[in-house]
C-alpha cells in the first residue's frame, strides 16, 4: 500500500515514519521505531516472522514440489551445538532429544537426496546495540549465531542448514543472498525464463514481504482483547459438562 511504501522508504534512509502514535497501545511506553521493532505485546513480532516463513515457503514450493517443502522441521541430534555427545540416563538410555526446530525445510534444495533447513531472523540495524556498526558485519554476526546453535546438529543428521537474516529495511545477509540466487536459478530453469528476470522477482517478493511486515509493527494494534470466558480444552474430555 501507499503507507507501507512510505514507511519502507523512510526507514531505508534512516528517517522516522510519519504519523506514528506517541505511546505504545500494548505497554504504554514511548513509541519509537526501535520500540516497535522489539515490543512483543500483541504478538506482532511473531506475525512478522510467520509472514516471512510463509513467503519463503511459497517461493520454495514454486521451485520444488509442494510435498518437498514443510514448516518447522525438527532438528534431532545426539550432539549439542559444540559437537559434544548429549548425556544419557543412569541405565545407559538416551535422554529425550531437545525440541529444536527450524523455520522451513526443503528436500533437495542444495543437493539431491538431502534436506535443507532454513531459519529466519529479522533484525533492526538501527537498534541501540547495533547503531554505528557496519551493517554487513551485523548481519554476518547474526548468521554466525544461528550456525553456532543449529549447524552441528543438522550436519550430524546429514542435513544442510542455512540461516536467512534480513534487516527491517530490506537488507539481505550473505547467506540470504546466496539462497535467493540459488532459488532464482531453480525457478528460471523450471519456468524457462531469463535468470535476471526471475532473480528480480524473488528479491522483490522478499523485499515487499519485509516492508509489509515492518509496517505492521509500526501501524498494527497491540491491544489485548478480552476473551469470552469460555473454557478451552485440548481434547474432548470437557464435553461431559454439557450433557443434559
Amino acid at each position: 500500500s501507499r503507507l507501507e511504501f512510505q514507511d519502507s522508504v523512510r526507514l531505508r534512509y534512516g528517517l522516522d515514519p510519519i504519523g506514528l502514535c506517541s505511546h505504545c497501545d500494548g505497554c504504554r511506553a514511548k513509541f519509537t521505531v526501535e520500540h516497535a521493532m522489539q515490543c512483543k505485546k500483541g504478538g506482532l513480532i511473531t506475525l512478522r516472522h510467520n509472514d516471512q516463513r510463509g513467503t519463503h515457503h511459497h517461493l520454495c514450493a514454486q521451485a520444488h514440489k509442494p510435498s518437498e517443502v514443510f514448516d518447522e522441521p525438527l532438528i534431532h541430534s545426539r550432539q549439542d551445538s559444540t559437537g559434544n555427545v548429549l548425556p544419557t540416563t543412569p541405565d545407559g538410555g538416551d535422554l529425550p532429544l531437545p525440541d529444536t526446530r527450524g523455520d522451513l525445510g526443503v528436500h533437495g534444495f542444495w543437493a539431491p537426496g538431502t534436506t535443507a533447513i532454513f531459519d529466519i531472523r529479522i533484525t533492526d540495524l538501527d537498534a541501540n546495540y547495533q547503531c554505528g556498526k557496519d551493517a554487513k558485519k551485523c548481519l554476518a554476526r547474526h548468521e554466525k549465531e544461528k550456525k553456532n546453535k543449529y549447524l552441528a546438529a543438522c550436519l550430524a543428521n546429514r542435513r544442510h542448514f542455512t540461516p536467512l537474516v534480513y534487516s527491517v529495511d530490506g537488507m539481505h545477509g550473505p547467506e540470504a543472498i546466496h539462497f535467493s540466487k540459488h532459488l532464482a536459478a531453480k525457478l528460471a530453469e523450471k519456468w524457462q525464463r531469463p535468470y535476471s528476470e526471475v532473480c528480480g522477482y524473488v528479491r522483490s517478493r522478499i523485499s515487499v514481504s519485509l516492508a509489509r511486515s515492518t509496517s505492521l509493527l509500526l501501524r498494527g494494534s497491540r491491544q489485548h482483547y478480552a476473551t469470552s470466558g469460555q473454557p478451552i480444552w485440548e481434547n474432548g474430555s470437557g464435553l461431559t459438562l454439557y450433557r443434559s
